[in-house]
């Protein structure tokens, strides 16, 4: 397969699939549809099967046609999620390049802007099958057609096991020292954390290995969320010491702290615009407050969870910059003292992670919280 065929037949996969779960929210044909919009019922079906992407269509008609599929009364979140599944098909594109090696690394989409939560989510919907937190609720689709019916736009297993190799390819080829390259390794790292056959483990521990950064900072650097990736994603792949030794190691000053806190914050959504580069973790007056970040990682904090550690102390830290931030929402706080209880006995976390377990429960009881007796 030439790598023009190779790319034009993932590029509009992710975002004919979301197509097609917008024109069931409606709900409506193919042919219905197609009338609706002013085209015809081959052009419905190759932009939901990814043939003819909807990508490729002039932008103020793409703007036109959202206007009818709202008015049409598509699922709102849906339309909206169509700027992200674009987005999802050009880095699927690209990554699965057959020719990694060579592939322009200024260029690469996954070094131009730092990876969202939904952005992300599509992508492991693609790549691993992992329904995205976008389309729970949603209908699953309702075509009466004969035969199977895809339940989303996963790969294959080949072209699975292709996008993590690449990626190891594309981190390996760039060089952390050159911060220009830095955001690209960072979040090949990132992504080759979620290979679900652990294939990545032994290349993301070498990694560990080999780099000796996160033992050497003294304040934030480039290299200080790269290194973070790199932990993190080793923990995923079941390996947790090297996160371990990132948490207790890598948090010298104030910046350090503030710096994790305003990743979680993006990865959540308080922090609302798609950032450049890394360098908006330095941000020393930051404007989101928090209350969904707790709730986040409240529901995060499990024994089973492979960033448990990372969770507890991202909840320790944001307790301490938030004074009273666990009152914001009630519930929330009651869960949060009930299940950092629960973990103080568990032992399958890290000894810094009991202690700042206690001190979160005694900041909470301090605070008047009391727990619900459930979690």
């Amino acid at each position: 397969m030439t790598k023009q065929a190779r790319t034009a037949s993932h590029r509009g996969t992710v975002t004919g699939y979301v197509f097609k779960l917008i024109r069931e929210s409606i709900p409506t044909t193919q042919e219905q549809l197609a009338s609706h919009l002013g085209v015809d019922r081959a052009t419905v079906q190759s932009w939901e099967s990814g043939r003819r992407p909807f990508t490729s269509v002039a932008f103020g008609q793409a703007i036109t046609i959202r206007h009818k599929l709202a008015r049409l009364g598509a699922d709102g979140s849906l339309i909206a999620a169509l700027d992200d599944a674009a987005e999802t098909d050009f880095i699927l594109s690209a990554v699965l390049d057959p020719n990694p090696a060579t592939a322009d690394i200024g260029g690469h989409p996954l070094g131009w802007s730092v990876l969202t939560h939904p952005l992300t989510d599509l992508l492991m919907w693609a790549v691993i099958g992992q329904p995205p937190t976008l389309i729970k609720g949603v209908q699953a689709p309702s075509d009466r057609r004969r035969g199977p019916v895809a339940s989303g736009p996963t790969l294959g297993a080949g072209e699975q096991r292709a996008f993590f190799a690449n990626l190891h390819v594309l981190a390996d080829r760039t060089s952390r020292h050159d911060h220009r390259q830095v955001l690209l390794h960072r979040q090949a790292c990132f992504l080759a954390g979620m290979d679900p056959s652990r294939a990545s483990a032994a290349w993301l521990g070498q990694i560990g290995v080999d780099s000796t950064h996160h033992a050497t900072f003294h304040t934030w650097s480039p290299l200080w969320p790269d290194a973070r990736s790199v932990a993190t994603s080793l923990a995923k792949q079941g390996d947790p010491e090297l996160l371990r030794d990132f948490i207790a190691r890598a948090h010298p000053d104030d910046a350090c702290e503030r710096a994790g806190l305003n990743y979680w914050a993006y990865w959540v959504g308080e922090i609302g615009a798609r950032q450049r580069d890394d360098s908006f973790m330095t941000a020393a007056t930051p404007t989101w407050r928090g209350t969904r970040l707790l709730r986040h990682l409240t529901h995060r904090l499990d024994d089973s969870h492979p960033f448990i550690d990372l969770n507890i102390h991202s909840v320790w830290a944001l307790l301490a910059a938030r004074r009273g931030i666990a009152r914001d929402d009630l519930a929330t706080g009651r869960t949060l003292l009930d299940r950092s209880a629960m973990l103080l006995d568990s032992g399958d976390i890290s000894e810094q992670s009991k202690r700042e377990l206690a001190s979160i429960v005694y900041s909470l009881r301090t605070d008047g919280l009391t727990g619900t007796g459930t979690i």
